[in-house]
């Protein structure tokens, strides 16, 4: 019988020692990092210092604990060794989870799944001590799966990320996928910022504006499939095509209570990854002239 890692781990506990490690990375090559949080909405100020007219890059941390599993089935086992564990994914949900995050990291944010290699608070406790959550922790790119799909030829739907301490796979049909160490994590958000020269504020802006078109990372034949019934029943906004109306009417709310444009979007991207269960991180290269 599988163990479900949210009964035996908190996702608040492990998403702060993951931001609090990419943190600590991020900051030893000299980048700026501020993660965002959702009291700042409700703050009479800012209430964080970011530096909105430099290159950076916002970081989007998706956690996810799924479950850790004895035996593989149905279908072909790929090679794992024990422990193993999994966690879901559905790429076909319009304007869902996996979606912003494939719209968000096409519009230039960076964007990683990280997903826990154990599956108890006090295997948790002591990864936190040793400052190695990070190392012990799978992390893949939405952008990776995506492109693993289509070069299989694989259509959108639910999915399960299959995972031991070595070996990743995409499954139901067992297919490797490419899994990211720590430090690359680091390279990869270093090297875009140092090679951007826009600000962080035009990215925010675009991520922000991408988040009400996802046509550009649509498959052709999603546009005409119908809304599940039982979805209109419990009034989702995105099904009843209100969400980007909501979203301007949040970002209108946010520049009401006394933020600029800039700081408005930064908020505004920080709270929807927020509902969704991400971590954003303001990441930027502080301007030593």
């Amino acid at each position: 019988m599988p163990i479900e890692i949210h009964e035996r781990l908190s996702e608040f506990s492990y998403g702060y020692g993951v931001t609090r490690e990419v943190e600590q990375i991020l900051r030893s090559r000299g980048l700026s990092t501020t993660p965002f949080l959702p009291s700042l909405i409700h703050e009479a100020s800012l209430g964080f210092d970011v530096a909105f007219d430099v290159p950076g890059a916002p970081l989007l941390l998706q956690f996810k604990l799924g479950q850790a599993m004895r035996r593989f089935s149905p279908g072909p086992r790929p090679s794992l060794a024990q422990p193993f564990w999994r966690y879901r994914i559905d790429t076909a949900e319009p304007d869902g989870q996996f979606e912003l995050l494939l719209k968000a990291e096409h519009d230039g944010a960076d964007v990683f799944y990280v997903a826990p290699k154990f599956h108890d608070w006090e295997a948790y406790l002591r990864a936190f001590e040793d400052g190695r959550v990070l190392r012990k922790s799978l992390i893949v790119r939405p952008g990776e799966i995506r492109q693993t799909l289509d070069a299989n030829g694989v259509p959108d739907g639910h999915h399960k990320i299959v995972y031991d301490r070595q070996n990743t796979y995409l499954c139901s049909d067992p297919l490797e996928l490419r899994r990211i160490k720590p430090r690359k994590l680091a390279d990869e958000v270093e090297a875009r910022i140092e090679s951007r020269t826009v600000p962080i504020a035009d990215v925010l802006e675009k991520v922000f504006v991408g988040l009400g078109d996802r046509t550009p990372i649509r498959r052709p034949d999603r546009s005409t499939q119908e809304v599940d019934s039982e979805r209109l029943t419990y009034a989702i906004a995105s099904d009843e095509g209100r969400q980007s109306a909501l979203r301007q009417e949040r970002l209108d709310r946010i520049v009401k209570s006394g933020r600029n444009r800039e700081q408005a979007i930064a908020l505004a991207v920080g709270a929807e990854a927020w509902a969704l269960g991400a971590q954003l991180v303001y990441v930027t290269k502080p301007n030593n002239g």
